[in-house]
């Protein structure tokens, strides 16, 4: 398995295909920057979909993540959409914490969006309760794995990926990890533990698709080269099982929100 799994074209396909949070999440985190002057680190924050999308409502956001090219796309992103005096962008992991709390002091919300599966629950919540010790933490994740919807596009995709990559397993990694945060949380003495969720549907397109997967397999499992003979493959499979063309994802977009101890 690569070291960089969001190296090269994968941290542009991220920026570009990754949905945002629904505006009901993006309120409720919201509410943690009193009158617009909380601050805010998005440890693992990849191209910045979370903390941009945050940015308005806290008078400083820290974005950490370990890849420099995802920095380096959140960058560009945050370019696009008018956003930089209050957001800066560091290189690093949920261990480098206790290095960086100094230099970065406290804040009043940590979020982790769809990114704790990469991260081991219990050290890296511990590690985020000393720079967020009486403020809110937020491990959230938009939406559940594509290949186990149980539409027939959906199943369609898996067969295009299962015949490229081997077997992909059953459990939503998704739902592992927000119940590790929450028995984490729990262990770690965090208060008010809370399971958000919002539910909805979105139309979406082969492209959409194939660029989503895309921003999650690495450039080792699906070469550059052989990206758009994937896409095709996709396209294909799922053209074979749609009449109109027309897409139907249901996303569930869920939360474990908990004050750290003081």
């Amino acid at each position: 398995m690569t070291e960089r799994p969001f190296a090269g074209d994968t941290a542009r396909f991220y920026r570009r295909y990754r949905r945002e949070y629904p505006p009901e999440l993006i309120a409720r985190l919201a509410r943690f920057s009193e009158s617009g002057r909380g601050r805010l680190l998005d440890l693992g924050c990849g191209t910045g979909q979370l903390a941009l999308q945050l940015a308005r409502h806290f008078s400083e956001v820290v974005g950490i993540d370990p890849e420099p090219e995802m920095l380096r796309e959140a960058e560009l992103a945050a370019a696009e959409r008018g956003i930089g005096a209050n957001v800066r962008w560091i290189i690093g992991r949920a261990e480098d914490l206790g290095r960086l709390e100094a230099t970065l002091g406290r804040f009043d919300l940590v979020t982790i969006g769809t990114a704790l599966h990469l991260m081991e629950p219990l050290p890296t919540l511990g590690e985020v309760q000393r720079v967020a010790a009486g403020g809110e933490v937020a491990v959230a994740y938009n939406g559940s794995p594509m290949w186990l919807h149980p539409e027939p596009w959906a199943r369609a995709l898996r067969g295009v990926l299962e015949a490229r990559l081997g077997t992909l397993d059953d459990i939503d990694f998704t739902a592992e990890a927000l119940d590790g945060a929450d028995i984490a949380m729990r262990e770690l003495g965090y208060s008010h533990i809370e399971r958000w969720e919002h539910r909805f549907t979105e139309a979406i397109d082969a492209d959409f698709v194939v660029g989503h997967i895309l921003s999650a397999t690495s450039t080792e499992q699906i070469p550059p080269g052989q990206r758009e003979a994937f896409a095709q493959e996709v396209s294909k499979a799922m053209a074979a099982v749609t009449t109109s063309g027309r897409l139907v994802e249901e996303v569930s977009v869920r939360a474990v929100i908990g004050q750290a101890s003081q």
